[in-house]
């Protein structure tokens, strides 16, 4: 696993990953090497990616990657940018240590052009400057079926518990950590310009300014998404509609607005969502097959 970082001429490959991953020993401190995350920034001092971006296919087979801990400037996450092409696709990261004191950090990927995330989800602690994200920092492509419980921290803008900027597409996908910033704080998404859709998040959200229970800023489009007032603190959004946790918990809240749930046909026979419904919120169909 660490040697793919190590050889950008394997970036427009093809991978499947065929177990369960733990990187403790790539954590760069007591003397352990640091992990070579796929796709970095090659040049911290030239404004904008210097380097050669992933587009090949990550195929995580369902399998798990532990104790990914990275400390860095711009583009951080396991792949810190994705190009055309690129597809990153049943993946979990979880127990991240991901600190970057630039922006365009994630937990997962750290910029996203045109890339494809699907059915990935993180877990840990990331922390960045700006457009900072617990599963992407910066998304331009499509991020679809993830979640994220990674808690995220923002020293100044555009913070999200799941994609801290998103300029692409956020659909069936949600969040449940605390999130903090300065501006353009959101339960989900810090500062949208692009397309979000059956889509929700509970978590704590502060911030200085802009601050939202799903979203901090918003001049894109958001469909049928929801944040829970009471776990977020946040009674206002620039997008979405605010329910109460008992209705955050309840099948009908997510009924009514469309979402695709296994025993129904009425909105689809996709089975994307199911609930426990009076003792926990929406998760998404695949968990229950990982």
């Amino acid at each position: 696993m660490n040697t793919i970082g190590a050889e950008p001429n394997d970036w427009d490959k093809h991978f499947k990953l065929m177990a369960d991953i733990d990187l403790s020993a790539f954590d760069g401190k007591d003397g352990r090497p640091a992990f070579n995350l796929i796709a970095p920034d090659t040049n911290n001092e030239q404004p904008f990616y210097q380097g050669t971006p992933f587009t090949g296919i990550f195929d995580a087979n369902g399998h798990i990657i532990w104790r990914l801990t990275i400390v860095g400037k711009d583009y951080l996450g396991l792949f810190g940018k994705l190009a055309s092409g690129a597809e990153v696709r049943y993946l979990g990261v979880l127990n991240v240590n991901i600190t970057g004191s630039g922006g365009y950090v994630g937990g997962l990927v750290g910029y996203s052009s045109s890339g494809i995330v699907t059915q990935c989800y993180s877990s840990g602690s990331v922390s960045g400057t700006y457009d900072v994200g617990g599963l992407v920092g910066y998304n331009v492509g499509a991020v679809t079926c993830c979640y994220s419980t990674a808690t995220v921290n923002s020293t100044k803008w555009a913070v999200g518990s799941l994609v801290g900027s998103n300029w692409g597409s956020i659909t069936n996908s949600y969040s449940t950590s605390a999130v903090s910033g300065g501006n353009y704080v959101g339960g989900l998404v810090g500062d949208n310009w692009g397309s979000i859709t059956t889509s929700y998040s509970t978590g704590a959200v502060n911030g200085n300014e802009r601050v939202g229970g799903l979203v901090g800023w918003n001049s894109g489009s958001i469909t049928a998404s929801f944040w829970d007032i009471q776990t977020s603190g946040q009674t206002t959004s620039r997008g979405g509609t605010g329910k109460t946790t008992a209705e955050m918990q309840t099948a009908s809240t997510f009924l009514e607005a469309g979402w695709d749930f296994v025993g129904e046909t009425v909105n689809g026979t996709e089975d994307i969502w199911w609930i426990d419904e009076g003792l926990a919120y929406p998760r998404l169909w695949w968990e229950a097959h990982k």
